[in-house]
């Protein structure tokens, strides 16, 4: 862990904690639970998780939407537009885990020193991570722009396919520092415990790509008929919308308001943000390059092209569980990083764990709803028999995973609120890498199992993660971590 110099960070801290008036507007920014020093219920915890909770599952869930919606409207320009979104968007999954290098990084900061008091050090946390940001996303879009083509030239696409993937990606370029921006602003939110603020500009922000999704790629009244380059221009300027209506917002804010600026860049405060946010950002890595793997496995099945084809509709599908344990995994950061801050671990174990127990009920539900409807929910994207079958044989054997799928998001949420980010990247790597891929490869193509083995070793791998993530998480060598 990078620090300040001790001066620097004593002179701070005195400057901070004598003051009252920062000092009781902390204390408003904390969960009731923690702002008295007795012993706190379960029943008290329950609430400000539920609380916390609710409206980062909605924002996570308008996501969902969204993406469902975007797809709906490029899917009426043809093979080559579905082609170049779906092979642009990995290429935006990429970005935007880099950009959760500062998300992360900021989210835990803040939340640490909002539950100490230590609001000097909030607000040199929002400023450093806005400079951070805007350095990063500059960054990204001139590599983008000058690694696009060649890149995309390895894909194997047809021509066609390839210029609408780099025409796409290029355009959504220009969104790239706004939507790292957008993401520090919104890491300092949820740094506070406000997941109302991020819900509200989520919904504008639906409201304005779709609207203009639909009036560029199809020329709706006075605006011109784009085709992908309409909706890619749509998706950058709904970014830059996001990113105007956070700025807003926290200017308003009576803590952060006036730190809402940017600042020349001090290494050591640097350091320290990128020193928990990295790993973060290298989990997400993991994740996608895994899954180019294990896609690699499922084009070699016996049901090959209907094996690649049920994976999305699968993972589409199971997105709805998937977002309400982000949406907890998302309070349990915020909630575990003040209890520390505040000098209460125990209450921030108990936060996790609530935080877990009402995730892991939600998400058992959905597993059951998966099972049960799994041919219907097939049915809802394709009519094409093999994959109906194989994408619902997926969400049958992903049912039972999914209360482990709940340990594992939401407690590795309670580790980044902790600022231990290298815990869940390990297991990311061990479970997916030296777990997953072997075993699918194992069960799919030595042994023959085709694409019930590949899932069968996806839904073993999740439930191996969740146990792991809870051993460690119980272990408890996040409360001594600092930041």
């Amino acid at each position: 862990m990078a620090e300040t110099s001790e001066d620097y960070q004593q002179e701070i801290t005195d400057k901070d904690t004598s003051d009252p008036h920062d000092s009781a507007t902390a204390q408003a920014l904390l969960p009731p639970a923690l702002r008295t020093q007795a012993v706190v219920s379960w029943k008290a915890i329950a609430h400000d998780v539920w609380s916390i909770s609710i409206p980062a599952v909605a924002t996570n869930l308008l996501h969902t939407t969204n993406s469902f919606l975007d797809r709906m409207f490029v899917g009426r320009l043809g093979r080559d537009a579905l082609a170049a979104v779906g092979v642009a968007g990995q290429g935006i999954f990429l970005l935007m885990a880099i950009s959760f290098i500062v998300g992360t990084g900021a989210t835990a900061m803040v939340a640490r020193f909002v539950g100490g008091q230590v609001l000097g050090d909030a607000r040199k946390t929002l400023r450093q991570s806005l400079t951070l940001s805007a350095l990063m996303g500059a960054v990204c879009m001139v590599l983008g722009y000058l690694l696009a083509k060649p890149a995309f030239g390895l894909m194997g696409m047809e021509p066609s396919a390839e210029r609408a993937t780099i025409t796409f990606f290029n355009i959504t370029l220009l969104g790239v520092v706004p939507l790292f921006v957008g993401q520090a602003l919104g890491a300092v939110f949820r740094g506070m415990g406000d997941m109302r603020t991020p819900l509200k500009v989520m919904v504008v922000v639906n409201v304005v790509h779709i609207l203009l999704d639909f009036a560029l790629i199809f020329g709706i009244g006075p605006f011109p008929r784009m085709g992908l380059a309409g909706a890619a221009t749509a998706l950058t300027i709904s970014q830059w919308f996001g990113f105007v209506m956070f700025w807003n917002a926290l200017r308003r804010h009576p803590v952060m308001g006036e730190a809402v600026q940017f600042q020349r860049l001090e290494m050591a405060w640097a350091r320290r943000i990128v020193n928990i946010g990295a790993p973060a950002s290298l989990q997400a890595l993991l994740r996608i390059t895994s899954m180019l793997g294990y896609t690699r496995i499922l084009s070699a099945t016996a049901e090959g092209t209907a094996a690649l084809a049920a994976l999305p509709i699968g993972m589409t599908a199971e997105s709805i569980a998937f977002m309400p344990g982000l949406g907890y995994s998302m309070a349990a950061t915020a909630l575990v990083g003040q209890s520390l801050g505040a000098k209460r671990a125990d209450v921030a174990s108990r936060y996790a764990w609530m935080s877990t127990a009402q995730a892991c009920i939600i998400m058992t539900v959905m597993g059951i709803v998966f099972y049960i409807f799994a041919y219907p929910f097939a049915h809802w994207f394709t009519r094409d028999p093999l994959v109906v079958k194989v994408a619902a044989d997926y969400l049958r054997i992903n049912a039972y995973s999914e209360p482990f799928l709940a340990l594992a998001m939401v407690l590795s949420g309670a580790f980044q609120g902790a600022g231990d980010t290298r815990t869940p990247t390990w297991i990311t790597f061990v479970s997916m890498w030296l777990f997953r891929l072997p075993l699918a490869y194992l069960l799919a193509i030595t042994l023959g199992y085709n694409t019930l083995g590949a899932w069968w070793a996806m839904a073993v791998s999740v439930i191996a993660s969740g146990l792991l993530t809870a051993l460690l998480f119980q272990r408890g060598g996040w409360r001594r971590v600092k930041v």
